[in-house]
């Protein structure tokens, strides 16, 4: 396929490629995955091999301003890396503006903070 002949290790069909991806993702099948969380493997056209998903991901959860909730926008913004909680902060807001502004400041400094590593 795509010019060549295969050499070691490559598969030599469909069914082949997904077993080992299968294995390699230890059992987890990557179209019932979320990639955002853990990069995966996955064999693409010709046998070329991926290894996509992100490292990081971010999960606000925002309640508005009722009865049964408090005079405020409150809630908690959580950091993962590799599904594993890394930060986490509590906003209270007096308006939905200033939970905007804050909550992506705080995200915007995490990935600055982040960029400057790298």
């Amino acid at each position: 396929m795509n010019g060549g002949n295969a050499l070691k290790d490559c598969p030599t069909d469909w069914k082949e490629a997904n077993e080992w991806e299968k294995n390699a993702n230890g059992g987890i099948e990557y179209e019932d995955y979320d990639q955002e969380t853990k990069p995966l493997w996955k064999w693409n056209c010709g046998f070329k091999l991926d290894y996509d998903g992100g490292l990081m991901s971010v999960s606000g959860r925002f309640y508005p301003p009722k009865s049964h909730y408090g005079e405020t926008w409150g809630g908690i913004v959580t950091v993962y890396f590799f599904d594993k909680e890394i930060a986490e902060k509590k906003f209270d807001c007096e308006t939905l503006e200033e939970l905007k502004e804050a909550v992506e400041k705080y995200v915007n400094s995490l990935g600055s903070k982040i960029e400057a590593i790298f």
